[in-house]
């Protein structure tokens, strides 16, 4: 099986496309001589523009130039936008400038740059696919001869600057995009078994303290997810069995042990812990989840493992993330403040953005917003496969004919998904749809007003197989309620609130949290509907408390999203 890519699919007017219009918006318009400026004065030439602050002043910028490479040509795929174009290979022809000026005085690059070359590899290779670089192969194949002679193979406790674990993807992106073979071994050389034989071996993940990350006895979240994407091209490059055994382990001890309700995780620093750990960073602490890092390794790995397995299983934590991190983030400042951790402390949580300027997440999020074009159409044998409802269109060029399909809806705020279909001549193929663990009723289809029969395959997909017809017009409805999510179902908490897939925060006006005044287990039986305001809701009997989508929070609005149901109540609880 096999996804879209980004010039087949376009979103459509809706909350997705909203996200994504923004932060196209937002990172065109940095100036390139910001971007620039601490590069080019490393490299003793003329360097107009302004300072940035934050992270920028240590990193000269170099940390963020590839991921930010790769996210302008893939929105000049998206958008067709030549300024997108102009913008990556103006970048790219500067960036090497530098490098070369730098060189004998403060070098872009040292033995220590495994982050940084891991993002310009991937750059290189979009800066071909989608922009034409003519450089693109010389250039990697610079980075990958200095990857071979000059980075260090160190591997030492607490040392969380490299991320050396997560290169074997780009150095096989190198390989297999364009043709660099000296870039196979050292993807090899890279492979982090010390980790994913854990998960091979159906190991306890906490029973060895890792030695790349934190100084921590835990994993840093975010690196080690996405060091299963090294795990994931290494499967497909092999197909040896031990890296999808280990992917699909760590997958499931992932919704097993960590991911929360809204998809995030690695609270308390960007740990993946066991749950009484992480319950207790709920209590505690304002940093809940690295929320464009983290969200942009799940959505790869997820598709990854869809592509591998062919199972519909892997898009519900996508859904979890697009809805309730992707588009619950609020807007960045043009100073580089962009929100680094989600806020869900049981005690009262916040939107802010992070307050020094210009963090990893700026690079990560054009990227994971770029993304979500990516992760709503599959296809495999000349089927189709439709894993997020979201108003999209794609192209489909299936058996040298070409099949347009629409998909309009106001999901999540609406129950129902409609799929039109345009085609020169009718096509037998069959239909798949991802069935979302949240439904409160069975899915059904129709199809120009008539009900479809539907199977559900052995892979988790509802299926219908017809011969279908120019301007069929499929409806697709998804009952959809409110219903209470247990972190810890043993524990039978700490509790949230959703709506299908949508996160509920809750406003709350009283003394202390809603958990020391109310039996807030008991709230769904009460949740009432509020008149013309989609998923927001009122609760019986209560004038101080009512909940809201995450999505809708503003910055600095005080919420509750988690509720510590498995702490110590006041007993006040009034039915």
């Amino acid at each position: 099986m096999q996804s879209f890519d980004f010039k087949d699919v376009t979103l459509e007017p809706g909350m997705l496309k909203s996200v994504l219009n923004e932060t196209m918006s937002f990172y065109l318009n940095i100036p390139n001589d910001n971007i620039m400026k601490y590069m080019r004065e490393s490299a003793g030439l003329p360097a107009p523009g302004i300072h940035y602050s934050g992270w920028y002043v240590n990193s000269r910028g170099i940390f963020l130039i590839g991921q930010w490479l790769s996210a302008f040509s893939r929105m000049y795929a998206i958008s067709g936008n030549e300024a997108f174009r102009d913008k990556a290979l103006y970048l790219a022809e500067e960036f090497w400038r530098c490098q070369e000026g730098a060189l004998e005085k403060a070098p872009l690059l040292t033995n220590r740059s495994h982050y940084d070359l891991d993002k310009l590899l991937r750059a290189h290779c979009d800066l071909f696919l989608y922009c034409g670089y003519e450089k693109a192969r010389e250039r990697a194949a610079y980075l990958v001869e200095f990857a071979d002679r000059e980075l260090t193979r160190d591997n030492l406790f607490g040392d969380n600057s490299t991320e050396w674990y997560t290169l074997s993807e780009s150095f096989l992106d190198a390989y297999h995009i364009l043709g660099i073979e000296e870039a196979l071994p050292l993807a090899k050389r890279y492979e982090y078994r010390e980790f994913w034989d854990l998960f091979y071996q159906d190991a306890d993940p906490f029973s060895k303290r890792p030695v790349a990350g934190l100084y921590s006895e835990y994993c840093h979240a975010y690196s080690h997810v996405n060091s299963f994407s090294s795990c994931a091209a290494s499967y497909a490059h092999s197909r040896d069995p031990y890296y999808l055994k280990a992917l699909r382990t760590f997958y499931e001890f992932m919704q097993r042990e960590e991911v929360m309700a809204t998809g995030g995780y690695g609270p308390n620093y960007e740990h993946l812990m066991p749950k009484y750990r992480i319950i207790d960073a709920l209590r505690t602490g304002h940093d809940s989840f690295e929320t464009q890092c983290d969200s942009y390794a799940a959505y790869r790995l997820s598709k990854y493992l869809t592509c591998f397995t062919g199972e519909a299983q892997f898009g519900h934590w996508t859904e979890s993330l697009l809805y309730n991190a992707t588009a619950a983030t609020i807007p960045m400042t043009e100073d580089g403040k962009v929100i680094y951790y989600s806020d869900y402390n049981m005690y009262g949580a916040r939107k802010i953005n992070r307050q020094d300027g210009w963090t990893c997440c700026t690079g990560t999020r054009p990227l994971l917003v770029a993304e979500m074009q990516r992760l709503i159409y599959f296809e495999e044998n000349g089927d189709l496969f439709l894993s997020q409802y979201t108003p999209s269109s794609l192209t489909w060029r299936r058996n040298g004919d070409t099949i347009a399909v629409r998909q309009s809806t106001a999901f999540p705020e609406s129950e129902t998904v409609l799929l039109s279909l345009s085609m020169d001549a009718p096509a037998e193929f069959t239909l798949h749809l991802r069935m979302p663990r949240w439904l409160s009723g069975p899915m059904t289809l129709s199809c120009n007003g008539e009900p479809l029969e539907t199977t559900v395959d052995k892979k988790g997909w509802l299926t219908v197989r017809r011969t279908w017809q120019d301007a069929d017009k499929l409806v697709i409805t998804l009952p959809s309620s409110v219903w209470m999510h247990s972190f810890d179902p043993v524990k039978g908490g700490p509790n949230a609130f959703l709506h299908g897939p949508i996160v509920l925060a809750a406003e709350y006006t009283g003394l202390q949290t809603p958990n020391d005044w109310m039996d807030v287990q008991a709230l769904t039986k009460k949740m009432r509907p509020v008149p013309g305001a989609p998923l927001h809701y009122s609760v019986e009997g209560r004038s101080d408390i009512s909940f809201r989508p995450f999505y809708e929070v503003q910055e600095n609005e005080r919420y509750f999203l988690y509720h510590d149901t498995t702490a110590h109540a006041t007993k006040l609880h009034q039915e």
